[in-house]
Parts: C-alpha cells; structure tokens; sequence
C-alpha cells in the first residue's frame, strides 16, 4: 500500500470526505503566511496513476471510499485535466455512487485550463474548488507572493462561474498588517463582491514557525493587528461584500469572532452584530486566546 505522506490537509467542511492524495506537497509553496508543506517529504510531487489506483482499490476493499472525495494535496487542479479525468473515471468505477468531487486549486491553475476542459471536470463530477484569496489588495498579494493579482483572480473566478463549478473562498484577516489593514479589508470585499463566490471562509492569521512571515515578524518588518483590529477589519470585509447568493463564515477556530450568515439576506444582521461587539469592546463576547494557540493548520 502507498502510504500517505504527512501531515495532509483539507478543508474543515470536507471531515467526512476521502482523501485522496494525489499531488504531494504544493506546486506553488512560496505563500509568505503559509506552513504547510515546509518539511523535505512534502517536496511537491505527482503520484503516479498506477499508486492512486492502489490508493483507491485500498479504500475501496476496506470501506473507507465514500460518497464524497477530497483530492489532495496542496493545489491537485495543477494536474493535467486528462489525469484529472482519468482519476475521476476510477473513481467512479470504483463507487458509483460519490455524490461529489472537491479540491484545492490556485488561480493559475484554473487561468491555465479551458472553460471546456473545467467543464469537462464538472460534468465527470468536480462540484467545487477551495481557493485561498487571502485579500484583494495587489499590495499585500504581492507582499505574501500570492502568485496572482485581484484582475487575475477575477478572471479565474469567471471561468468557474462559466463552467458551472462552484468556488469555496478563503480570505485572511490580519495579512494586510496594521499598515494596511484597512486597505486589505475593503480591497478584499471588492474582490469577493467582483468573484460573487458561493462560499466566503474568513480565517484570522495565525504566526507559526515555519512561514516566512514568521520571521517577518520576529524581525519587526511586520505587525499583526490585535484582537479587535481583526474585527474592524471583518466589519470593512462585511461592508464592502456584496454576494448574489453566498453563505459568508468567520467561524474557524482562528477568528475571535464566529459569523455565520446568509448573503444578501443576513448582511445586515450580521454588520449590527460586529458593530455591538465593537462598540463595547467586551472581551466576553469573542473566542478565548487559547482556542487559536491550539490551532496548528490552516
């Protein structure tokens, strides 16, 4: 059996699904804020088809192959959309029954493939991709060497839009710094507003060893916001997003202050709600330090 190089990844909503590790590592990895796949055995790789096969084949004798599947790792949308599709086609083989196919992917990656061969994705079972914007401000996007700037990052989102694959996004409150937090915030509503996503996932940064910005940090070239600076930046976020039809979170284990709403329907509920605990400042309405201090993944 193939063995699974570690730690992997994946979205908190996909705890349930398989993993299937088909890429090791990330093709990109120079994400300044980033952690994960710093180790020498996560050097990014391809597995060949035959050991994704036998990955499969495991999970399927041993019960473990169900109707939702993660492929993993870091940005598996870099594979080539035929080994895509010949994944796919085993997969379902295998379990005629997955009701739904996820992975990570950049912006790049989507800019390089066809609105037909995303199609041809979605329609052999490609639901929907996670992508990490982390902010819609060229300044700090460039800063964090993101790899792709808000026009870029526009485009990308159209052509998931055109293809019928739905878009899980990721923006990181706290990236910009106390330097430009304001900036990030409101640039990055804008984007959202522009990308209309179904999904918005707001994470609070976290510095851990390892990223690049850790050092940064250490050195004094950056500062991260406090507790209720990253609050009036989720306020700006809120104010600037304007989504057609989108499910807004702030509800992972790094953000002080857990959302869950509804856009448009809940945008001003929920703007009233970060307004209150802003207005008095009281530590008792946000998550305790220690919950983040746990938190060892993003």
């Amino acid at each position: 059996m193939n063995e699974y190089v570690t730690p992997f990844f994946r979205p908190p909503s996909e705890h349930k699904s398989f993993i299937l590790q088909a890429t090791i590592g990330c093709s990109h990895n120079k994400c300044t804020y980033c952690a994960m796949y710093r180790k020498e055995t996560q050097k990014f790789r391809v597995r060949p088809m035959g050991e994704i096969k036998e990955i499969i084949d495991a999970a399927e004798r041993n019960g473990s192959l169900e109707r939702r599947v993660f492929i993993a790792d870091g940005n598996a949308l870099v594979l080539s959309t035929a080994k895509l599709m010949e994944i796919m086609d085993y997969l379902h083989e295998k379990a005629p029954d997955i009701e739904r196919i996820t992975m990570y992917a950049n912006v790049g990656d989507i800019l390089r493939k066809s609105i037909e061969d995303l199609t041809r994705l979605r329609e052999n079972g490609l639901t929907m991709v996670y992508i990490g914007f982390e902010s819609g401000d060229n300044v700090v996007l460039e800063r964090i060497e993101k790899g792709a700037n808000f026009a870029e990052t526009v485009e990308a989102s159209r052509k998931l839009k055109a293809s019928g694959i739905m878009n899980s996004v990721m923006v990181l409150l706290g990236i910009g710094g106390k330097d430009r937090s304001r900036e990030h915030a409101s640039a990055t509503g804008k984007l959202l507003t522009e990308c209309d996503p179904e999904y918005v996932g707001a994470l609070s940064l976290q510095l851990r060893p390892g990223a690049p910005i850790y050092g940064q940090w250490q050195e004094g070239l950056f500062e991260l916001p406090d507790k209720f600076q990253m609050i009036e930046e989720l306020e700006t976020l809120v104010e600037n997003t304007e989504l057609s039809d989108g499910y807004f979170y702030s509800n992972h284990i790094s953000n002080y202050l857990p959302v869950r709403a509804k856009f448009p329907e809940e945008k001003n509920k929920v703007l009233e709600e970060i307004r209150e605990v802003l207005k008095t400042r009281d530590e008792a309405f946000l998550r305790p330090d220690y919950y983040r201090d746990v938190v060892n993944q993003y």
